[in-house]
């Protein structure tokens, strides 16, 4: 049983360390002031959660914790001084973080003050989206929480979060008419790469989706890309050649998260270009740049981590507006009891993405 009604506890999960993740008996969710609570409907795991299971840390999660960050619900209660905007029966998605919010400009940290807000000194993170209720931080309500319209389906904007983080790099890198863009990775972020890029410069850009999987590189055509390449056992410079040329591209997106990714993302990028770094790889790891390349050829490189309050409700729009199919990201469905499985799917890459419901109910 999810929820006990009489002792005002449910079932959630917490991550106890690496490869420890555990179902249990707690509290419901007490709120401060400013907090409300939400009656998750859907939630999703993802490859970040896959990889703070397999290491058992996070800068985004205290050992042990409540686990899980990407979900849409309904309010089902709130603080006694809680923002009068949101009440009971809403229907909301939440990111899972929010930055410096006071009103004083001069007193947020450096990096909020510097506009570099997903860089935030004080970034407040919140988890506990596998569990039927989570508790939304007053900071997270004041700037990263959004009503849904009735016809957005739960386990749509439970992918708002993804997208957001997607919205960033889309807004950072600068590309122009003509250019030619590579996506390494063809899974749930490379697709929706392509999506938001397709979406923002239309067919002014030629997209290449390059993988190792087939039927990940055919979706990626639905999704946008005008050519879709398996890399696996061939040279990707040359695949590059036959399909767009030339051997190196304007902008090479890693959507990847591994060394050797970057590595080959580095190799595609071209004079003047630019090699975008979305995937997080273990702490340590190193990459191995020809320095020569990077100073004549002018190479940039640019990291993206997490979003920022503008990126999430960009994200929430192109939902709501159907400018991004998340749907068809959507290859399963579990109940939340079956958390382990899931992200074993995420693992093994036999999904794409996984909806848990934790009441049950595939009818989000």
């Amino acid at each position: 049983m999810a929820v006990n009604a009489m002792r005002r506890t449910m079932v959630a999960a917490v991550l106890h360390g690496a490869k420890d993740v555990r179902l249990e008996e707690m509290p419901i969710p007490q709120l401060g002031p400013e907090d409300l609570l939400a009656r998750v409907e859907a939630a999703s795991p993802d490859f970040t959660d896959r990889k703070v299971y397999l290491r058992g840390s996070h800068p985004m999660i205290t050992i042990p914790g409540l686990f899980g960050h990407e979900w849409a619900g309904v309010v089902v209660a709130r603080g006694g001084q809680a923002d009068t905007r949101w009440q009971p029966g809403m229907r909301v998605v939440a990111a899972n973080s929010a930055p410096c919010t006071d009103p004083d400009p001069a007193a947020r940290c450096r990096a909020c003050r510097r506009s570099r807000q997903s860089m935030c000194e004080r970034l407040l993170y919140n988890n506990g989206a596998f569990a039927p209720y989570i508790r939304i931080p007053g900071r997270i309500a004041e700037v990263n929480l959004h009503e849904l319209p009735p016809q957005i389906p739960f386990e749509e904007a439970a992918l708002a979060e993804p997208l957001a983080c997607v919205m960033q790099g889309a807004r950072r890198i600068q590309i122009s008419d003509g250019d030619r863009v590579v996506i390494v990775g063809a899974g749930p972020i490379g697709l929706l790469f392509i999506a938001v890029l397709r979406h923002r410069y239309g067919r002014s850009i030629r997209l290449l989706s390059v993988d190792h999987h087939d039927d990940r590189l055919a979706l990626s055509k639905s999704f946008g890309a005008d050519e879709a390449l398996n890399t696996a056992g061939r040279s990707l410079r040359a695949g590059m050649q036959e399909v767009f040329g030339a051997e190196r591209a304007d902008v090479v997106i890693e959507a990847v998260g591994s060394t050797q990714a970057h590595q080959e993302a580095f190799e595609l990028v071209g004079r003047g270009g630019t090699l975008v770094s979305f995937g997080g790889v273990a702490e340590g790891s190193i990459l191995s740049l020809d320095l020569h390349r990077l100073h004549y050829e002018e190479i940039r490189i640019i990291p993206i981590y997490h979003h920022t309050p503008g990126d999430f409700a960009g994200a929430v729009q192109a939902i709501v507006h159907r400018e991004v199919p998340v749907a068809r990201l959507i290859t399963a469905r579990l109940p939340l009891i079956e958390l382990p499985r899931a992200l074993e799917m995420v693992q093994e890459r036999t999904t794409l993405r996984t909806i848990l419901f934790p009441w049950g109910r595939f009818d989000a």
